[in-house]
């Protein structure tokens, strides 16, 4: 099978869970099949790349992915526009697009007409009514474009049961939905050891507004009162200015690494005592699986758009609660508090995310395609 995977971002030059996940399942199914990935072109030298078996189309130069704090319309734009050539070059018998940023997706159609073969695109969550929060008024024309964009694939694969339940509301016919979620490295996890610098509370995401870095600071700044606490945040974004400034001001031993490569982030996981993630908007978020395969507890908040909390088990993996610092707090006490506690569910994180190892998960993705 002839596949072409389609992304602006592309791991391990932007670190995200799309990127991550077209990574995972290119570098398996590159044994036995033709992979080609499509997308800007981040690294340096000829645009025509061939590693590990895949060939890596840089379709143009890469360009500022954020202004003003949100993804940059014009980059979508431009990526859209450099992909209709390079894909009507080739014939494939699939084509997966990552549903961000939207505008991607109609040169993918436009080539699977003209050359055959079939279009899916992997949805990782649906924005409906948020793009007015994003964008103000011009939030109408991005939940048009994510209407539209939602008719142009043959099949669409939802990474979890949550973003397939909001494409039904938004329209999609459930047969024409497949849940293929994330998922993790087994192995590559159990090959890393916990760093030499133990902590508390460890985050790690984009630093961007909806994860809410900002008030899982508050809320360890308030359990400080009560007891020692260290707390390391992982990842960059256009928030790490405004929240270094905010931790500078607060009671509490904060630490920025910034972008860190896996085998660091793994380690600092496994030498943590809790994972938190306070994110309001997760389409499936493959550190938290992660961190449970890392033996790691999670918190993680109700919010209806955070997949994550699909992940945990509430009272047995860890917590899902308000997405308020007070609930944060009261959490992060709650098992801090009792070791003998967090050390159980601790033994039964790992069990839990071994459903997700990218092998067993790229073989199910295989099976969708071949449908």
């Amino acid at each position: 099978m002839k596949i072409a995977f389609v992304s602006d971002v592309v791991y391990p030059y932007i670190k995200g869970g799309a990127e991550k996940r077209f990574y995972e399942f290119s570098t398996r199914l590159s044994e036995g099949n033709e992979v080609h990935v499509f997308s800007i072109q981040w690294w340096d030298g000829a645009p025509l790349l061939v590693r590990d078996g895949i060939t890596y189309h840089g379709v143009c130069r890469p360009k500022k992915l954020y202004s003003g704090g949100r993804r940059s319309v014009r980059e979508a734009l431009a990526f859209g526009m450099a992909l209709i050539v390079p894909l009507l070059r080739e014939k494939f018998d699939v084509i997966d697009c990552n549903q961000h940023p939207y505008f991607s997706i109609f040169p993918c159609k436009l080539a699977s007409m003209l050359r055959g073969g079939r279009l899916y695109v992997t949805w990782h969550e649906v924005w409906g009514d948020y793009w007015y929060e994003y964008m103000g008024p011009m939030g109408f024309f991005g939940k048009l474009v994510e209407k539209v964009t939602t008719k142009l694939a043959d099949r669409i694969i939802a990474v979890s049961e949550g973003t397939a339940a909001a494409l039904e509301r938004l329209g999609v016919k459930k047969e024409r939905i497949a849940v293929v979620p994330n998922g993790v490295s087994a192995a590559a996890i159990g090959s890393v050891p916990p760093g030499s610098e133990p902590v508390d509370v460890v985050f790690a995401g984009r630093l961007i507004r909806d994860k809410h870095v900002d008030v899982l600071l508050r809320a360890c700044a308030a359990v400080s009162q009560k007891m020692p606490l260290s707390v390391l945040v992982i990842g960059e974004g256009p928030e790490r200015s405004s929240l270094e400034a905010l931790a500078a001001g607060l009671p509490v031993s904060v630490t920025f690494t910034g972008a860190v490569d896996d085998r660091t982030l793994l380690s600092s996981v496994k030498a943590s005592r809790l994972f938190v993630l306070p994110s309001t908007r997760e389409g499936f978020s493959i550190v938290t699986l992660e961190a449970l395969a890392c033996g790691v507890p999670v918190i993680t908040v109700s919010d209806e758009k955070n997949s994550a909390r699909e992940l945990v088990q509430d009272g047995v993996t860890g917590r899902i609660v308000g997405p308020g610092e007070k609930e944060l707090s009261e959490a992060i006490v709650d098992l801090l508090g009792d070791d003998a506690r967090r050390l159980k569910m601790a033994s039964q994180c790992a069990p839990a995310a071994l459903n997700y190892d990218w092998d067993r998960l790229s073989e199910r993705l295989l099976e969708c395609y071949a449908k």
